[in-house]
């Protein structure tokens, strides 16, 4: 059960208010599309949320900052053209994407996969920039589906860290997620990262089944399989620059 309320003051920033029965605790998040949003837990006292949101307004103006620097990088990258490579550097491949008009009633769009020279056709309405886009993105959710599984269950084996099941999902801020059944979903928008970013992913969403929070405790179990995980994180927070445009506008 959720709901939700505005607030705005003088001295503080606007934010959504959402009560989630499942919530343990209070929880602060920032995105495009939903702004600032507090969720607490049901029965929450809501005359504390803006003093706890005003000793985080540090954090929230940084990732503000963030997000407004991110949907400008996007606006600079013509996020209204097709594709005309997917470089999915996770997997070591270049896809070239052709275009080939075919008249049709159907909105639907036909994808040729030729694998052995790493080429895609797309065959049908190809004017239809939107509909060109969404069959994109689904052949990249079934080859994240494929190749994200295989390798999250290879690391899993190397650290001897088992998990329940995986999903791949178009998350909009998140590049992996673990639940308390120790369920991992992960982002289909990895495949465009480098080898050993994504591989740093899995393992910090694989420690997360053993604590799911980022404690002392956490990052210790992090640091016992990746030495270099400061630096890999650091990378992380700046991949979503190698992401296209297209694909998150």
């Amino acid at each position: 059960m959720t709901s939700s309320s505005k607030s705005m003051t003088a001295e503080l920033p606007s934010y959504t208010i959402r009560v989630s029965d499942r919530a343990k605790c209070v929880r602060l998040s920032i995105s495009i599309e939903s702004g600032l949003e507090v969720v607490i837990p049901a029965n929450y006292d809501r005359h504390k949320i803006p003093e706890i949101v005003q000793k985080k307004r540090d954090w929230i103006i940084r990732n503000q900052l963030k997000l407004d620097q991110r949907e400008a990088f996007f606006q600079s990258q013509a996020p209204h053209e097709l594709p005309d490579r997917l470089n999915l550097q996770s997997l070591g491949e270049e896809w070239k994407v052709e275009y080939e008009q075919v008249e049709t009633k159907l909105r639907g769009i036909i994808i040729k996969e030729e694998q052995s020279s790493f080429r895609l056709i797309l065959k049908g309405n190809i004017a239809d920039i939107e509909v060109c886009k969404f069959f994109l993105k689904q052949w990249l959710m079934q080859r994240a589906e494929v190749q994200l599984s295989k390798w999250l269950r290879k690391v899993s084996n190397r650290v001897k860290l088992p998990y329940g099941n995986v999903a791949v999902r178009s998350q909009k801020t998140l590049w992996g997620s673990c639940s308390r059944d120790r369920n991992i979903s992960l982002n289909y928008k990895l495949l465009f990262l480098e080898a050993d970013v994504v591989e740093y992913v899995l393992l910090h969403e694989l420690c997360h089944t053993v604590h799911m929070n980022h404690s002392d405790k956490f990052w210790n179990l992090v640091r016992k399989f990746e030495k270099n995980y400061k630096i890999l994180d650091k990378s992380l927070n700046r991949s979503w620059q190698i992401v296209p445009a297209w694909l998150d506008f």
